[in-house]
C-alpha cells in the first residue's frame, strides 16, 4: 500500500546529501487589505547576484504573480547554522515606517520551494 499525489505540471525529483534548494519569494499579501506588494519593495537582504523573475508558466504570468529569486538556500538532509545572508545598512525611518505599516495591516510573507507554498 502506498500514498501518491499529483500536481499538475510537476514530476518527481530525488535529491541527495546536500543537494541545494533555493527558496523563491512571492509577493506579500494581506487578508485585510487585498493589496499585494512586491517581496523586495521592503528592505529585505537581496540576492548578490542580482533579483530575477523566476515565473516558470505562462499562468504565473497572467495571473501577475511575482515570483522571484531569494538569498535564501537549504542543503537537503544537510544540519547548518551560522550562514551569512547579507549585509544590510541601517533601516531609514521611511523604512521603518513602512515596515510597521506592513505589520500592522497584517501583511505575510510567501516562500515557494519547489513550488510548493513554503509558509
Amino acid at each position: 500500500m502506498s500514498d501518491a499525489f499529483y500536481l499538475p505540471g510537476s514530476y518527481p525529483h530525488k535529491y541527495l546529501k546536500g543537494d541545494e534548494l533555493w527558496v523563491k519569494v512571492h509577493s506579500l499579501t494581506s487578508v485585510e487589505t487585498e493589496l499585494p506588494y512586491r517581496y523586495y519593495s521592503l528592505p529585505f537582504c537581496k540576492p548578490l547576484d542580482g533579483i530575477k523573475d523566476s515565473a516558470e508558466n505562462l499562468g504565473e504570468l497572467l495571473m501577475g504573480d511575482h515570483i522571484e529569486n531569494s538569498p535564501y538556500r537549504f542543503k537537503m538532509n544537510t544540519n547548518e547554522s551560522d550562514i551569512f545572508l547579507c549585509a544590510t545598512n541601517p533601516l531609514s525611518k521611511d523604512d521603518v515606517k513602512l515596515l510597521k505599516k506592513m505589520i500592522d495591516e497584517p501583511y505575510q510573507v510567501n516562500l515557494v520551494l519547489e513550488n510548493l507554498p513554503a509558509i
